[in-house]
């Protein structure tokens, strides 16, 4: 497949400017750029989603123009989305095999959906139950589950937007290695990832994307992490000195777990911790560890989960809060972890989404809203967190998935809670706003609020938190600080066994 001239614009705002690209069987490109840098355009024209504005494409010599992503996909061109497409209420079986339905779809019966779905999952090395419905699955496995249905179709062209953003090493390096045996079978594969080691480690060459244009393209071999990185954010990129917690450790506890047990899957048996002015804590833990259980019910989305909780200036303990109504009560904020379906309204603007946890700050006396307050207050704090948009009018599904989560964080920051709960933050976020990212909760933290950070990234879990909690088997098995809060050790920890690799 070949790309000549690519360009898109949508009125004035040019988007994508003259990209060119061949695509040759048995190669990876690595895709890489800041977050609004062009990557998701590019990939929505590829895949059939986007018309471009000006070029061409060409398969097999020949010009082709796709009015959908199915016109793309008979032609054997696969897109695996960053934001993951799956119907929760239907079985994993039904959702692999909603987009590879046979024809002859009278004679389908339930037992052909799981034997089909269960040969699907297994060519991935996956232990799923086809029987569960998507729902009741970890943000991991659903991410697993559609790079499986991705993989059931005849692809020869395979483009994977962040396919790693919610796995941990292990599933990671299963991924890596199917796809090594994709381009030996002749695959070509397009590698969007901001966990740049896996770019470099899947992919033939690299090529930079900066502002719509193509910055920098070249083999693998011939450039290297820090060179791209700087590509990518227009200069030389340092990575800046985390803040120490200030002198004299933190004494007051802002938040408290007692006792917590939950027969969810993942399920947590007896998780008790502390966090303390200051602090901000992590947790981390392999898929299935109850890490994510634990995030979801201190946000208040998880009923069945037992024990009592503690925040600064409650009267005493109360039950985990089983609605997000009472978790807010309490004074917890909660960031989800997947943004479009559970933190953001996309079709509504970035200043109603800014402001929506204070709205009570821009009512009148009658109910009436003040517009022009409520403006004002959500340019500051969209000026604050560096949103980068053209007006806080816009609506937030226009923006990029970085700044995306940027309005989402500023969000719950700007109820200044006692404690703010973070669960995957910087999933499909690019090297620059993650730094950021990072800065705001240490900065908050700093303040005298308790920021709990809950992330299957083991790099993140070690850049961005005073301390680190691990869990395995639903249980909490170690904590590490100062010294002994390294990668090599979280990851040993979390596994149960050692790892050879840092």
């Amino acid at each position: 497949m070949e790309l000549r001239g690519i360009g898109k614009r949508y009125g004035t705002n040019q988007v994508l400017q003259e990209i060119d690209l061949e695509l040759v069987p048995g190669r990876c490109i690595g895709l890489v750029g800041e977050n609004g840098a062009g990557k998701s355009t590019l990939l929505s024209i590829i895949s059939g989603k986007t018309p471009q504005t000006q070029g061409t494409l060409t398969l097999d010599g020949q010009e082709v123009s796709f009015r959908s992503p199915r016109d793309a996909r008979a032609l054997g061109i696969q897109l695996i989305p960053q934001e993951l497409a799956y119907v929760p209420h239907l079985s994993v079986a039904e959702n692999l095999m909603m987009p590879n339905w046979p024809k002859n779809r009278w004679g389908v019966t339930q037992r052909w959906l799981r034997r089909a779905g269960a040969d699907a999952v297994a060519r991935l090395g996956l232990d799923i139950d086809v029987r569960r419905d998507m729902i009741d699955l970890s943000l991991a496995e659903r991410q697993l589950v559609e790079i499986a249905k991705a993989l059931l179709g005849d692809a020869r062209v395979l483009i994977l937007d962040e396919p790693t953003a919610s796995l941990h090493a292990r599933e990671t390096e299963l991924l890596l290695g199917k796809l090594r045996e994709l381009k030996a079978d002749g695959v070509s594969l397009i590698y969007v990832s901001h966990h740049l080691d896996e770019s470099f480690e899947i992919s033939d060459e690299i090529v930079v994307l900066r502002n719509g244009r193509m910055e920098d393209r070249r083999e693998t071999t011939e450039t290297s992490l820090g060179r791209t990185v700087g590509l990518m954010l227009g200069g030389e990129y340092e990575k800046p000195e985390a803040t120490p917690v200030a002198a004299g450790s933190p004494t007051e506890v802002v938040l408290r777990l007692q006792g917590w047990n939950s027969e969810l899957q993942p399920a947590i048996d007896d998780v008790s911790l502390e966090i303390r002015t200051g602090e901000v804590v992590g947790i981390f833990g392999l898929v299935g560890s109850g890490a994510e259980t634990v995030a979801r019910a201190l946000g208040g989305h998880e009923k069945r989960v037992a024990g009592s909780v503690f925040v600064q200036g409650s009267a005493a303990e109360v039950p985990v809060p089983s609605t997000p109504r009472r978790a807010q009560a309490l004074g917890i904020a909660y960031v989800p972890a997947e943004r479009k379906t559970d933190g953001l309204a996309l079709n509504q603007t970035i200043s109603e989404n800014l402001t929506l946890m204070v709205l009570g700050r821009f009512a009148g006396a009658a109910g009436w809203m003040k517009g022009r307050a409520q403006l004002a207050g959500a340019q500051a704090l969209a000026t604050e967190t560096d949103v980068r948009c053209t007006s806080v009018r816009q609506d937030v599904g226009e923006l990029s998935g970085g700044n995306q989560q940027k309005v989402l964080l500023a969000s719950r920051l700007a109820a200044a809670p006692p404690v703010l709960v973070l669960h995957e933050p910087t999933r499909g976020v690019d090297i620059g706003s993650r730094t950021q990212i990072h800065q705001q909760l240490s900065a908050f933290a700093r303040q005298g609020a308790a920021v709990v950070l809950v992330t299957s990234d083991v790099q993140e879990a070690i850049d961005a938190t005073d301390r680190l909690i691990v869990m395995r088997d639903g249980r909490v098995v170690d904590e590490l600080t100062r010294e002994r809060k390294t990668k090599s050790l979280a990851l040993e920890t979390a596994a149960g066994g050692a790892v050879t690799h840092d």
